[in-house]
């Protein structure tokens, strides 16, 4: 196996594996050699574009990408913090201790993508040397410019990914040649490859061919996936990224000195050898004006919309629907159920056979693993009381078998959400939800005896983050919001009080937006809109980086924690209420985050909360807290006999000294340093190897294969 990831890499295979992930990519289509007629025919042509949608049903796409790659921020985290936040695996490499030859998986990602890549030169090299494409009908130009147009933008997005994960990579534009003098190559600049990238985009752009969604499905590549795309792109090479050291890259274009040479502006966090870097005030207005026009184009095109409600829009992902009224996923890779996908069961509401049961869930079926990616009680206490997101995104409860036969009025095994004990850092992320998943997927999953896919889709692009690139466009633009992108920010918080507009926490926050007039203040805001929108989906790193702040987010993340600790914000007592007297759903209103108030004591509010520090029978009483069979759960202790809920086992959020004393210095360790954090204290970076070093070594054994050509930098 050692060899695998040349032979994708560096030999370039010239078979198109088809495989069935979803409806529209034929099961049983013939593998294509890389034959010129190929490309003369566009039927023919489409089974090769099928076979680049098929390359994205891997675990690139389903796993690694979507959920490893994108936690190691302030919400996001991999689950592995205290003693194994070091370790060889992703739960060391995501808090930024990674080493060149620990985690296979890092082969495994530079393997798929490069696999993306390579087949996508062979689809742009065959239709651009295609007489029919050249000199055919209209109609068979059409149709072949349309799979150009795929293959140009789906290459963009993997070589996108490329660049975000490893820095400079190897730059392949074209299919393998027979003797493999174009495949044996080194890095190349960054820079470089997105600027190609950008070309080509324009080139799909300008030409038209791909059709607006609704003529397509979400499910393939569209003009407004592939225009945002581009407007992602020249914003991306508008922003921040560590650059390879001088003497690791003398005489390169691409290396510090040249850089700094060329007008590249130091960032203030960054190494004093792999420099934090971006382009001239001049280029990035330049790179900002372009992505601008972009999205406006997608904007007013008034295709992509946002679902109305945030509740109703995750509703659909877990159901497997495609939205074909709003269209606010503006592309998703299509796993197909039962075939692959890792959404819902690596990560998202946890079914736990907690009692060992034959990994089964007497109501659900086979259990689930949704436990590798977290977010964190400060994530949960950002959003205000009545932020319909909240409940959405983070989830403190699991689902798991109960035998009720011990207690006090009888009964045998049941279902029921139960809450977790204290862990301040391991709330589960909800928007994958068991709960939310259709009959057929239950039916499925009752009688399965083995993992299977989920086949809910990646969602490579929601339109929320249109609106909020285009606010960050004007903002840099006209060195401040203009009312504009003002407009578009409070659009996207709106949202989460669908049915609830009138709400006082809505308008105060849109008091707030509309006195911001600094440029800094308001990209916080987009910022932390971000944050509170897009928790889970991998993301939010991305943007973290380019604007340089993702070091900032994760410490002001740590701080956060221990301020509202010692401000004694998180409650002691936590409380709620079932839907129904079968006591096996919680009521989510009921939750008794804040106390007796419902409101959370932030910025914008004066109320602060009571908190239940012991059991108030007369409060319970009075509230409906009571349970009518007063039935005991396992840890709530003898004081919660009676309860319709039950306390944390070890009290507020935080009073586990664990969470504090081990977990909370490990979290990112490797980025922002594993010094305590205090409330106001200062990022010092002590035990960071190279500061700011967000991106991943490449695997030791690509590097064993490159003869020479290939090495790591930034400290590696």
């Amino acid at each position: 196996m050692k060899n695998k990831i040349l032979k994708t890499m560096f030999l370039g295979c010239g078979v198109f594996a088809l495989t069935a992930c979803s409806d529209f990519l034929s099961p049983e289509s013939n593998s294509l050699t890389e034959d010129a007629k190929v490309y003369e025919n566009p039927a023919s042509a489409e089974l090769a574009v099928n076979g680049i949608y098929a390359d994205l049903c891997g675990e690139v796409y389903s796993q690694l990408m979507t959920i490893h790659q994108g936690s190691g921020t302030d919400v996001e985290l991999i689950d592995g913090i205290g003693a194994t936040a070091t370790a060889a695996s992703e739960r060391g490499a995501m808090n930024y201790n990674a080493t060149a030859g620990g985690w296979a998986k890092l082969g495994s990602l530079w393997e798929a993508l490069y696999g993306i890549v390579l087949d996508c030169n062979r689809v742009i090299d065959g239709i651009n040397a295609s007489k029919t494409f050249l000199e055919g009908s209209d109609d068979e130009k059409r149709q072949l410019g349309k799979f150009l147009s795929e293959a140009y933008t789906i290459r963009a997005m993997a070589y996108l990914d490329l660049v975000r994960v490893f820095g400079d990579v190897p730059f392949m534009e074209h299919a393998s040649k027979s003797d493999l003098s174009n495949v044996n190559v080194g890095k190349t600049d960054r820079d470089a490859i997105l600027d190609n990238m950008i070309v080509n985009l324009e080139w799909v752009v300008e030409n038209g061919y791909l059709p607006w969604v609704g003529q397509v499905t979400s499910e393939h590549v569209n003009m407004g996936y592939a225009e945002a795309l581009l407007a992602n792109i020249y914003m991306t090479r508008a922003g921040y990224a560590i650059r390879e050291a001088g003497d690791q890259a003398a005489g390169q274009p691409y290396s510090v000195d040249a850089k700094l040479a060329a007008g590249y502006v130091k960032a203030d966090y960054s190494d004093d050898v792999y420099q934090t870097l971006r382009p001239s005030d001049e280029a990035r207005k330049e790179y900002y004006t372009k992505a601008a026009a972009h999205l406006k184009n997608v904007i007013d095109k008034g295709i992509h919309r946002m679902n109305p409600s945030f509740k109703d829009e995750w509703y659909r992902i877990n159901q497997l629907q495609l939205d074909q009224t709003y269209y606010e996923n503006m592309f998703e890779i299509p796993m197909g159920f039962g075939n692959a996908g890792e959404l819902g069961y690596t990560v998202g509401v946890r079914l736990n056979d907690s009692k060992k049961k034959m990994n089964k869930i007497t109501d659900y079926g086979y259990t689930n693993s949704s436990g590798k990616l977290k977010t964190t009680a400060v994530q949960l206490y950002s959003y205000a009381a009545h932020d319909q997101r909240r409940d959405v995104t983070c989830v403190n409860y699991e689902i798991v078998d109960i035998d009720r036969s011990v207690t006090t009025d009888g009964g045998t095994w049941t279902t029921a959400e139960t809450f977790l004990s204290n862990k301040p850092f391991g709330l589960y992320i909800g928007k994958w939800d068991v709960r939310k998943m259709s009959d057929r997927w239950r039916n499925q999953n009752i009688t399965a005896t083995a993992k299977f896919g989920y086949g809910i889709n990646p969602v490579r692009m929601r339109y929320p983050q249109v609106l909020l690139w285009y606010a960050e466009c004007l903002n840099e633009l006209n060195d401040g919001p203009t009312a504009e992108a003002k407009q578009y920010l409070k659009d996207v918080h709106a949202r989460a009080y669908y049915g609830d507009e009138g709400n006082t926490e809505l308008a105060n926050f849109n008091s707030y937006i509309d006195a911001i007039s600094d440029k800094d203040a308001f990209l916080d805001a987009i910022c932390e809109e971000n944050k509170l929108e897009f928790c889970g989906e991998g993301f939010r790193k991305w943007d973290l980086i380019r604007w340089n702040k993702l070091h900032q987010a994760i410490w002001k993340a740590k701080t956060t924690y221990v301020s509202w600790k010692d401000k004694d914000y998180f409650q002691e007592k936590i409380y709620w209420k079932y839907t129904d007297d079968t006591e096996k759903k919680i009521d989510d209103a009921s939750i008794t985050w804040y106390g007796t108030t419902d409101v959370w004591p932030g910025t914008m509010s004066t109320v602060k909360m009571s908190k239940k520090t012991a059991v108030d029978n007369e409060w319970l009483d009075a509230n409906g807290y009571r349970s009518p069979k007063g039935v005991l759960y396992p840890g709530q202790g003898a004081e919660g006999k009676g309860l319709n809920g039950c306390s944390y086992n070890k009290g507020a959020f935080g009073q586990d000294p664990s969470s504090l004393l081990v977990d909370l210095p490990s979290i990112c360790g490797g980025l922002v340093g594993t010094q305590m954090p205090t409330a106001s204290g200062k990022c010092n970076d002590t035990g960071v190897t190279v500061k700011n070093r967000y991106l991943m070594p490449i695997y030791t054994n690509v590097i064993n294969s490159s003869n020479g050509r290939l090495y790591n930098s930034y400290g590696y």
